[in-house]
Order: structure tokens, then C-alpha cells, then sequence
């Protein structure tokens, strides 16, 4: 398994904002951290997705080392598990918002300045977490209640993404076009991930 899990897809790379991929990098999560994804990048050889479908279950049911599989929502810290419904919010925000009035918007919600909870333990467990258990997801999914997880857990995601867009001024957020592209980011995984076929 190849590690490119910050790589642009090459045909979009060079005329779509990085902002516009929920990335490693984008998220500002550091691969050698991800027990489990590093898991995955030692799986080699010609059964290098079997070894792979079986780390994936097994960290479905014990986690890896400090990483653990997230199965639902409301396992989450508050208040990420209401962030799938804040993310439809943010997008629905009409017209032109100057940043300050947005940040105070995204503060109040948060009940903690930006950056504090950015900089917290609770979120950074929480994002190594939902992304590796993407990973996992991806891996071995196969139900529809799967794929709904998927997507709550990605829009998870978007959503701590666009608020370090926020904090970190990386791009204006003032329209609503704006807004949404950032909320609308394209998960990136990295290459070689794909369920064992049936």
C-alpha cells in the first residue's frame, strides 16, 4: 500500500484549491500518529488486501493502540455528534457574512473560542479516530446503514475543516459560495484501499 494520502487526485491538482480535499494534510493530522493507518501501510505482497480486510475487522472490534473504531455518532465528544446537522446549518447561512461575524457565529456554537477547540485533545482523538475508521469502513463495508455512517463521519470532518479554513484565514469564507465549497471538500484516502471482492 502506497502512502499518497495527501495527494491531489493529478488531473485536479493543479486547478483546484487544496481547501477544496479533506486530506491529511488538510486536516492537519500526522500519518506516523495513525497506529492503525500505519497498520495498513506495512500490509506488502500479493495478499496485502486480505492482510488489510483483517487489520480492518479487527480494529473494527479492539481498536489499534490508541486508535479506535468510531461506530456511531453519539459515541463522539459533544459536540461533534450534532456536526452532520451544523454542517447543512453553515451552508444554509444566506449572502455575504464578514469573518468576524462569522467566527462569532462559529464560537457561540462551539461554546469555546475556535482555536481552543481546534487545539484540543478531544477533537484531535476524535478526527484520528473518524478518519482511520473511514479507513476501516472502506475497507469492509458493505451496508447501506454503512455507507449512511460513512457519510455523517465525513461530514464530520468537513466540518472541523472548514473551521481551521476559518482559523486559519487559509481562504475567504465571506460568500456563500465559498462557504459551501469548503463544507462540500472531497474526502481523499489513499490508494489501494478497496473491500476484498465477494
Amino acid at each position: 500500500m502506497h502512502d499518497t494520502s495527501t495527494q491531489l487526485p493529478p488531473e485536479s491538482a493543479s486547478v483546484t484549491p487544496p481547501w477544496r480535499y479533506l486530506t491529511l494534510e488538510s486536516l492537519g493530522l500526522e500519518a506516523a500518529s495513525l497506529d492503525f493507518y500505519q497498520l495498513l501501510l506495512s500490509c506488502t505482497g500479493e495478499d496485502a488486501a486480505a492482510q488489510m480486510h483483517r487489520h480492518a475487522m479487527h480494529f473494527r472490534m479492539n481498536g489499534c493502540g490508541r486508535a479506535s473504531f468510531v461506530a456511531h455518532l453519539d459515541a463522539l465528544p459533544a459536540p461533534l455528534a450534532r456536526f452532520p446537522l451544523w454542517r447543512t446549518e453553515l451552508e444554509g447561512l444566506p449572502g455575504d457574512l464578514p469573518a468576524a461575524s462569522l467566527l462569532e457565529r462559529v464560537q457561540r456554537a462551539l461554546g469555546q473560542p475556535l482555536h481552543a477547540f481546534l487545539a484540543s485533545t478531544g477533537w484531535k482523538t476524535a478526527q484520528a479516530d473518524i478518519w482511520q475508521s473511514l479507513l476501516a469502513l472502506t475497507l469492509t463495508s458493505g451496508q447501506l446503514a454503512e455507507a449512511a455512517l460513512m457519510l455523517q463521519l465525513t461530514d464530520v470532518l468537513r466540518v472541523g475543516h472548514f473551521l481551521r479554513v476559518l482559523d486559519g484565514g487559509l481562504c475567504s469564507l465571506a460568500g456563500h459560495a465559498e462557504r459551501r465549497a469548503v463544507l462540500g471538500a472531497l474526502l481523499v484516502l489513499p490508494e489501494g484501499l478497496a473491500p476484498l471482492p465477494r
